[in-house]
């Protein structure tokens, strides 16, 4: 009886790993590093509509937080400091994680913090998905091409970020 049911655990094992094999690949298997970056279009707090694809030839940094999370919060002056210096080279992007936050705390952060760049609301975490963000903040540079150049997760400094930012621009 015992070795009824291990044969048919694992029966139902292998039927299951086989059919999960299958399934097409996850929108999110696409963000790494050297791959293209996932398309995204999402509405931003200033009332726009934002697509990647807008930022095409110019090197972009997609910021992925939540206006709960203590990292970002730490983050967020370099990321101030970092838009106003290069935002006539490079393109810079917060997408808030909206389907684990609340809009009034979005709006509260994003003045708290005298953020001026553009502020993107996931309200479905689909772009989260995407780019597979598990902690936040995560933060992706992408290059010119649309190719993504590296990845951070964690708070950054302003010398992480310049680092960063001196690297991608020089691809």
């Amino acid at each position: 009886m015992m070795k009824r049911k291990g044969m048919l655990l694992l029966l139902v094992a292998l039927v299951s790993l086989v059919l999960y094999s299958k399934l097409p690949a996850r929108a999110g298997t696409a963000a790494k590093i050297g791959a293209q970056a996932p398309a995204f279009a999402l509405p931003a707090l200033d009332g726009q509509t934002y697509t990647s694809e807008q930022f095409r030839g110019k090197p972009l940094i997609i910021n992925f937080w939540a206006s709960w999370c203590e990292p970002c919060k730490a983050e967020a002056p370099a990321l101030a400091r970092l838009y106003e210096r290069y935002k006539d080279r490079v393109g810079l992007v917060a997408v808030n994680i909206t389907a684990k936050d609340r809009i009034e705390s979005v709006r509260e952060f994003v003045s708290e913090h005298g953020l001026s760049f553009p502020v993107l609301l996931d309200e479905r975490a689909e772009t989260a998905q995407a780019y597979r963000i598990v902690p936040i903040p995560t933060t992706y540079l992408v290059d010119r091409s649309g190719m993504i150049a590296d990845k951070m997760t964690g708070a950054a400094d302003d010398a992480t970020f310049e680092k960063k930012i001196t690297a991608l621009l020089q691809r």
